[in-house]
């Protein structure tokens, strides 16, 4: 039966090779989204992985096994910026040849040596040297390999000293191993053996919310991506059925139709499987080159595990050959039921159920709590989303058939009838169609509503225009009080004049720059956590640490605040703008006058250097490379301007950003495909019972408003529960996982919203054509 099967698909006819033809393309154009989806995933995977190392030296990093006999390697991570981009920098000093080497270079850099990333590498080379490479001493040893880096955009450098210079640096401790996997848990900070916390050269996704978050998205593009695959293995399923069932009436068993209708569905899968492995290796370079995450990946991460690849060669056509067999059952019932055009079983309440259970499996742990382990809280939560889409998918039917008898109630038009009375016979057929779209408003809904709810619980939005372009070297942790003053460096200048004040000229000799606030550590300075002119300080009612400022040089960066009238010297929080300071406020305070001599002000250390810009990018890197060469800044992070601190604050929230946005993106193009393919496929499948209405006198007009409604009604119905049930699944997840109230979206989803349906409603008036084409009465003939 198996050659018989073959026979019939390249010579039954013309129509026989167009459906073979469009079958194999809608499953190639499925699976190659499939796996487009499966191996971005993994990619995903991937670049957070790669963070690993970067938090090497922390003390909740696994120790791993015995390093003994393992020279220790000095290691010093520290951050820097170039015009908004993030460069992770590590300083290292190998103890001898056994030292740790980090990943992706060959031998540790000596003194006087450095490697950087191919991106950072081209940027040294095309950037003028007071820009970024004066900050860097040395020369370039060689490139970091790619297996050590994120992305080919990343910019990693990685400096050689000796040890007697790393050991005096603070925040350097000695490393016996690198560390490997997954970036440290949400919530947790860097800290040094010595219990100071710090800013360490960190990015990725935290290990805690990758794991979910990859599960939810991975859901969320799959499913219609199976829904699509699904459909297109349906094609032309009515045809198929009268046909074998034919087959039945003239003597075929069962077994005999079920392997003829299995191979024709088989083979047509098995080529649009080949030819979508050919699609996703197209893909794979364009896609890689998507900064979903801020930005891309290498083309080789996009990469298929040998189960993927198993999974997606033979789980297709095992499951098209299933769906020809289930297609098939009123044939084995009744062939002459097919041929009677038999009115399936009506769907039944029940249907309702799993999404019910969805939302209240998510419930449950609203009041209960997750379990806090990162894996517990995945399995708790991502079984909610699946039987909630799975339920929408189950209940579909129901909801279709039950909103098509109140539109036959409710109706006496001839179209909206004839409409109300196919919709209530096959809900299930009229479901199918939409299904895809119904599932990507209900994902379209969760991602928005969640991000906006993020958004608003740790989103930061501050910073004036003046404020914006002040250039901040925080040389005491925003976190911590001023324990003493910082060490100049040695060539700074010496005696009783200023130690900074030559690095101030310096500065201000920038073109660009426009003033130079020093602020000087006092270790026994607060300031008050409330007093008139500030109201409550933004830090809280508890005394805050403070430097003293001169007022002549803060006059000079007005986005800092000013002084009293007649004050020589202020406080101003040593934190600055990386601690409790608005930077949208900063500038209307009258900061409270000190006492401080000019004299006794000169030989104070220094806790932060402030450079008022004019927001040009030569002038902040140019000042931030005068700064970076002139301090070891202790704190763990280079000088910022007000936008890089925002920037890096809301660096998850762009990550969870941009795979919100991924999934849209996906989620709606698939159910535009789904729903022309099922359209498309239902007018080919009853071009016969529309030309027999055109032969009664039914106008085309009556039946072009037939296709509308079918396609419309459980379409807007069955969306509308799939909006309701997705604002209620994130807002059940904000209050699970982002322990915050959920917070609506704004005008941008619902233009979102409105505009995936109209364009389906397109979509649906661009089969009317069709439909002209299809019903003439040389269709009606008998076969």
């Amino acid at each position: 039966m198996i050659p018989l099967g073959l026979r019939l698909i390249i010579s039954g006819g013309r129509e026989a090779i167009i459906r073979l033809v469009v079958l194999v393309v809608a499953v190639a154009v499925g699976v190659g989204m499939l796996l487009t989806v499966v191996a971005a995933t993994n990619a995903v995977s991937t670049w957070n992985n790669r963070h690993a190392w970067f938090v090497t030296g922390t003390v909740f990093v696994s120790p791993g096994p015995a390093t003994a006999g393992v020279a220790p390697l000095w290691w010093h991570p520290t951050g820097d910026t170039f015009e908004g981009r993030d460069i992770y920098r590590f300083d290292v000093a190998a103890t001898g040849t056994s030292s740790p080497v980090p990943p992706g270079i060959t031998r540790d850099p000596g003194p006087g040596q450095y490697y950087a990333s191919p991106a950072l590498a081209a940027l040294l080379r095309s950037t003028p040297a007071d820009e970024l490479a004066g900050r860097y001493p040395g020369h370039l040893a060689g490139v970091i390999g790619d297996a050590a880096l994120p992305s080919p955009d990343s910019l990693v450098i990685i400096i050689g000293h000796t040890p007697a210079q790393l050991a005096h640096t603070p925040y350097s401790v000695p490393v016996t191993s690198i560390a490997a996997g997954a970036p440290f848990s949400d919530g947790d900070r860097p800290v040094n053996p010595n219990g100071l916390s710090y800013t360490p050269a960190v990015g990725g996704i935290q290990s805690s919310g990758i794991d979910l978050v990859l599960s939810v998205v991975a859901l969320a593009m799959l499913a219609p991506v199976l829904i699509f695959i699904a459909t297109a293995t349906r094609l032309s399923a009515a045809r198929r059925e009268q046909r074998f069932a034919a087959m039945r009436l003239v003597g075929a068993t069962r077994r005999q139709v079920s392997l003829l209708a299995a191979t024709e569905s088989t083979a047509a899968a098995v080529l649009g499987v080949a030819a979508g492995f050919g699609i996703f290796l197209l893909l794979r370079a364009p896609v890689a080159g998507i900064p979903f995450l801020g930005e891309p990946f290498f083309p080789a991460e996009l990469s298929l595990s040998l189960p993927d690849i198993l999974a997606v060669a033979i789980g297709v056509p095992v499951a098209a050959a299933v769906a020809a067999r289930l297609a098939l059952r009123r044939v084995h019932i009744s062939p002459l039921g097919v041929t009677r055009r038999t009115t399936p079983k009506p769907p039944r309440a029940w249907r309702v159920l799993p999404l019910l259970a969805g939302l209240a499996e998510l419930g449950f742990f609203v009041m209960q709590g997750t379990p806090s382990s990162p894996g517990g809280e995945v399995w708790a939560l991502l079984p909610g989303f699946a039987l909630i889409i799975v339920g929408l998918i189950i209940a579909g039917p129901w909801l279709t058939m039950a909103t098509a008898r109140v539109m036959a109630r409710r109706t006496s038009r001839p179209g909206a009838l004839i409409a109300a009375r196919r919709l209530a016979d096959d809900p299930r057929a009229a479901f199918r169609a939409v299904s895809g779209l119904v599932l990507a408003l209900f994902i379209t809904t969760v991602a928005v509503v969640t991000i906006t709810t993020q958004d608003a619980k740790d989103l930061t939005r501050f910073a004036s225009p003046a404020a914006a372009a002040v250039l901040t070297d925080q040389l005491v942790p925003s976190n911590s009080i001023s324990v003493g003053p910082v060490q100049e460096p040695a060539d700074a200048g010496a005696g009783p004049a200023s130690p900074a004040a030559p690095l101030a000229a310096r500065l201000r000799g920038i073109p660009g720059v426009q003033g130079v606030a020093v602020v000087r550590a006092d270790p026994k300075l607060t300031i008050p956590g409330t007093f008139d002119n500030l109201g409550t300080y933004p830090g809280g009612s508890s005394p805050v640490s403070a430097g003293v400022v001169s007022c002549a040089q803060l006059a000079t960066v007005p986005a800092l605040g000013r002084c009293p009238a007649g004050a020589t010297a202020a406080a101003f929080p040593s934190g600055g703008f990386g601690g409790p300071v608005d930077a949208t406020t900063s500038a209307g305070i009258t900061w409270p006058a000190v006492n401080v001599p000019a004299s006794r002000l000169a030989r104070l250390g220094v806790d932060a250097i402030n450079v008022q810009t004019n927001g040009s990018g030569p002038a902040i890197e140019q000042a931030r490379t005068v700064l970076e060469s002139a301090y070891a800044n202790p704190s763990g992070s280079a000088p910022s301007t007000i936008g890089d601190l925002i920037a890096q604050d809301n660096s998850k929230n762009n990550a969870y950003q941009q795979l919100a946005n991924t999934v849209i993106l996906v989620s709606l193009p698939i159910a535009g495909c789904t729903l022309a393919t099922s359209i498309a496929a239902g007018l080919a499948d009853r071009k016969r019972p529309f030309s027999l209405l055109r032969l009664t006198g039914a106008r085309l007009a009556t039946l072009r408003r037939v296709v509308a409604l079918e396609s419309a009604v459980p379409l807007l119905a069955v969306a509308a529960v799939a909006i309701g049930t997705g604002f209620a699944a994130a807002a059940e997840y904000a209050s699970v996982a982002q322990d915050h109230a959920m917070v609506p979206p704004g005008a941008a989803y619902y233009l979102i919203t409105a505009g995936g349906i109209l364009v389906s409603l397109g979509i649906i008036a661009g089969t009317f054509p069709l439909l002209a084409r299809i019903t003439g009465p040389e269709v009606a003939r008998n076969e």
